[in-house]
């Protein structure tokens, strides 16, 4: 029979709890080895509960034992920077991955009357978690709603409330600061383009509904022709989101653009190209960050404007006349001819009188974004005319954490998330995580 003992090692402080732990140990081997009737997965459950266990009874004995010792140095009150004497030992519970465990650590007392813990000076907790307890309540909560991924949590040992979750993912998110520090530069390969873009979507709160603004920064491999579609670097791809307003969040979006490499080196030839659709904060945003850059009006979006005054004019029913319509006007929208485009949409003002103040206001629009617009020119140059890649993260990225049935997001409850979902679709979750646990 397989059986362990203590004859290779020493443990003298916890000898009582070191044999105890052997005899489990055996125990445990005896009931699995002579019960022919024990399932896998039978023994593969009492492992598993056993392991924690033992883990997190040897996890606690070398922990205390270390957290125990009294500090040889003076120790100096980091409130009062007076002497502290010490007080006594004091017993606290920390989470980590073993489970929890209880810690018996020296209380130092000044005599300003404040308690001075060196042992949790060095940050090696977060609170009364493990670094790595954190981490994985941080990437729950990004993935899940927080009663979910509490729930998740406590299948793997780790015992927390869905409140308590939140209340951790939003203290912990002040640290990250900001999700651009963490990226890292990239460089731009032979032709290849800066396209940096930018799209909202709208999140419920209890005081109604509020838009989430999110921004990208991202390469290609430029492709000339007519005919030719060019294709993003998606390893290159990189996000910031939240809720706020457009100085707060352009601020954020030109950092990114920056640590990811745009402008940091051989500015004259760098190429910068901003797409997004035609809300105005966007364009602001783009003179204000990235003033020398060729600025291109998402084409889907405005065919869509196409779209919309066909329906106004002919009825949401009556599609065959405005496929018909609009398939002619798109002609010449493709081809940047919005002269031609602009007049045929003047023309179904004077047939509809009742539409006539949607024409023009579509009018506007074209003639506003003119300079956007040329995209025979463009794609013939090898820029993409489309801002897919901005809009089909408004899902990955928000929608499918924050925007569930029921949920009603605060401003910082939503912004904590975000910041972390960022973190991780940017692919520097390890990074960011690594260089905290190197901090403790």
């Amino acid at each position: 029979m397989l059986s362990i003992s203590l004859q290779s090692c020493e443990v003298k402080a916890f000898a009582e709890e070191a044999n105890q732990f052997v005899k489990e140990v055996n125990a445990l081997v005896e009931t699995l080895t002579s019960d022919p009737c024990v399932s896998l997965e039978a023994a593969e459950l009492q492992v598993l509960e056993a392991t924690r266990s033992w883990g997190q009874k040897v996890l606690e004995m070398c922990v205390s034992q270390k957290s125990g010792e009294r500090v040889s140095e003076p120790v100096s009150c980091p409130a009062f920077q007076k002497a502290c004497r010490p007080l006594r030992k004091r017993h606290r519970n920390f989470t980590t991955l073993c489970g929890v465990i209880r810690v018996g650590r020296w209380v130092y007392h000044c005599e300003s009357g404040h308690c001075h813990v060196p042992w949790e000076a060095n940050p090696k907790v977060k609170g009364r978690y493990t670094h790595r307890v954190a981490e994985l309540m941080c990437r729950m909560a990004s993935c899940f709603d927080f009663r979910a991924a509490a729930k998740e949590l406590s299948g793997q040992g780790i015992e927390v409330s869905h409140t308590t979750l939140h209340q951790k993912v939003r203290e912990w998110s002040k640290a990250l600061n900001n999700v651009s520090a963490q990226v890292e530069a990239q460089t731009l390969g032979e032709k290849e383009r800066w396209y940096v873009s930018c799209d909202g979507c709208h999140t419920n709160s209890p005081d109604g509904w509020h838009e989430v603004k999110i921004g990208c920064v991202y390469r290609d491999y430029p492709q000339y022709g007519s005919h030719m579609v060019p294709s993003v670097r998606e390893s290159s791809i990189r996000y910031v989101a939240r809720r706020g307003d457009a100085a707060s969040f352009g601020a954020q979006w030109f950092e990114l653009a920056q640590n990811s490499g745009v402008y940091k080196e051989q500015i004259a030839s760098q190429e910068v190209v901003v797409i997004g659709d035609g809300a105005a904060w966007i364009w602001n945003l783009a003179d204000e960050y990235f003033p020398n850059a060729v600025e291109i009006v998402d084409y889907r979006h405005a065919r869509s404007h196409l779209y919309e005054i066909a329906k106004q004019t002919f009825g949401e029913h009556q599609s065959e006349s405005i496929e018909k319509w609009v398939e002619l006007t798109d002609s010449f929208l493709y081809d940047g001819n919005t002269t031609k485009g602009v007049a045929r949409l003047r023309c179904l003002g004077t047939q509809n009188a009742a539409v006539s103040k949607i024409v023009e206001r579509e009018v506007g629009y074209f003639q506003k974004h003119t300079a956007r617009m040329p995209y025979k020119v463009f794609r013939e140059n090898g820029y993409q005319i489309g801002s897919g890649v901005i809009e089909s993260a408004c899902n990955p990225v928000v929608g499918q954490r924050c925007k569930q049935a029921l949920m009603k997001w605060t401003q910082p409850g939503i912004n904590a998330v975000l910041a972390w979902r960022c973190l991780m679709k940017n692919d520097t979750w390890d990074q960011y995580w690594s260089q905290e646990r190197q901090a403790a």
